[in-house]
């Protein structure tokens, strides 16, 4: 398998990187990627717009917070799937990470206010193509806006996230919803207006199929229209993977895809950074 030759220098020199990345999310429409930086031993803002940094293909659980206190993860466990490991997920969010995806019960097992949470079903456009999730009532918007939508309408709410989840998945199978896309057919939409008109007609549709098959009236479209970026991109970006060196200059930020001029426009997945180390300017 080849590996490219920043790659090999990051695998020799990734234990010297400074920048733990903690977590990406959005505030409205502004993108935020906090670090643990290991050697001033403080949380600080890694900034997006300056395009040169190496990323390392070792993954650390990002540990856990204690109110307003940061704490490492104590072990420095490897991680893979989730960005935290068990015992820190444990610590601060929830004991069963396969729940996240997967919620076993209403809250009566695990005694969690995170399952008994109201939750929402909603159905998100991405150009035309749509997609069903669920999501905590409280925080759909950043959800939706972390995931790159252009338009979402909430149809309908759930006293408890599995029940919010049984419905996704019944929904979904029924009328053949997807529940995800891959990232190399959204970034493909990237280069072509979006067709407003096309994604109202087919939620109309929808509205209609939802109201027949069982008797859900959803909410009025709302669309996501603040990203910091121009659109369309005059081509399609290339998806980078994630550990590797970057350089270029920024085009703009979508959801997770941080999209950067470098020989051709190039889209890197802000989302796959926390539990990856970061440097400045590595040669």
């Amino acid at each position: 398998m080849f590996t490219r030759a920043d790659q090999l220098l990051i695998e020799r020199t990734e234990d010297t990187f400074p920048l733990h990345a903690l977590e990406f999310h959005w505030d409205e429409f502004e993108p935020h990627l906090e670090c643990f930086d290991v050697l001033q031993k403080e949380v600080a803002e890694f900034d997006l717009e300056d395009i040169d940094f190496a990323v390392s293909k070792k993954r650390v659980c990002v540990g856990f917070w204690e109110g307003d206190k940061y704490v490492p993860c104590p072990k420095q466990t490897p991680v893979d799937r989730f960005g935290q490991c068990a015992e820190c997920a444990g610590e601060s969010f929830i004991p069963f990470q396969d729940c996240i995806f997967e919620p076993r019960c209403d809250g009566e097992i695990c005694d969690l206010d995170f399952c008994r949470r109201e939750h929402v079903l909603y159905v998100a456009f991405y150009d035309t193509r749509m997609k069903i999730g669920m999501s905590s009532a409280r925080r759909v918007d950043r959800r939706l806006i972390e995931q790159g939508a252009d338009a979402y309408s909430v149809i309908d709410t759930f006293a408890t996230r599995k029940k919010a989840r049984d419905s996704e998945k019944d929904i979904s199978s029924r009328l053949r919803i997807p529940q995800s896309h891959r990232q190399e057919t959204l970034i493909r939409s990237l280069s072509r207006p979006v067709d407003e008109r096309g994604i109202e007609g087919r939620f109309d549709a929808l509205k209609i199929t939802l109201g027949e098959a069982y008797g859900i009236k959803p909410e009025p479209l709302k669309w996501l229209k603040g990203y910091p970026i121009d659109l369309p991109l005059r081509e399609i970006p290339r998806l980078e993977e994630s550990w590797g060196s970057h350089r270029g200059e920024l085009v703009g930020i979508k959801g997770r895809w941080l999209v950067f001029e470098s020989d051709g426009l190039k889209a890197l997945s802000l989302a796959d950074l926390p539990s990856r180390f970061l440097t400045r300017a590595i040669t």
